[in-house]
């Protein structure tokens, strides 16, 4: 057998194995933006969860209490203790993963709330870097 065609096996052998592995563990590695977070909300003050560009994955919480996110302008570290009556507010479910895949723009900010107690909420968010991440819309923000 030539060394030409030595070399060609060796190769596709190695490829038939990174194939079969599943691409080797550079899928595993996390994404580059990628921020986990734990936020405790009391009633009445509510928290920023990620502000924009991002895209909020999931929130979970063990709870009784009622929890809803809402968006509001990115204006420094009170946006979410404002009087925000007017907010469309989305509800959480409790002990479930609440997948989300919600597109936040720059300038928004994704604000948690409780209606009482204290709540810890545990999420999962990909900060975009470029533009055209940021404008990316999902069916699930529509």
């Amino acid at each position: 057998m030539s060394s030409r065609k030595q070399l060609s096996l060796v190769v596709s052998l190695i490829l038939s194995g990174i194939v079969a592995s599943g691409g080797a563990s550079v899928s595993a590695a996390p994404r580059v933006g990628e921020v986990r977070g734990v936020t405790v909300i009391k009633a009445g003050a509510p928290q920023v969860l990620v502000e924009g560009p991002a895209r909020l994955l999931h929130v979970e919480f063990e709870s009784p209490e009622m929890v809803s996110l809402y968006r509001v302008a990115s204006n420094g570290p009170d946006a979410c203790r404002t009087d925000r009556a007017d907010a469309k507010r989305t509800m959480l479910h409790s002990n479930v993963r609440n997948t989300l895949n919600l597109n936040v723009p720059a300038g928004q900010t994704v604000c948690v709330a409780a209606n009482a107690n204290s709540v810890d909420v545990v999420w999962h968010a990909d900060k975009m870097t470029t533009a055209a991440e940021a404008r990316t819309t999902y069916a699930s923000d529509r």
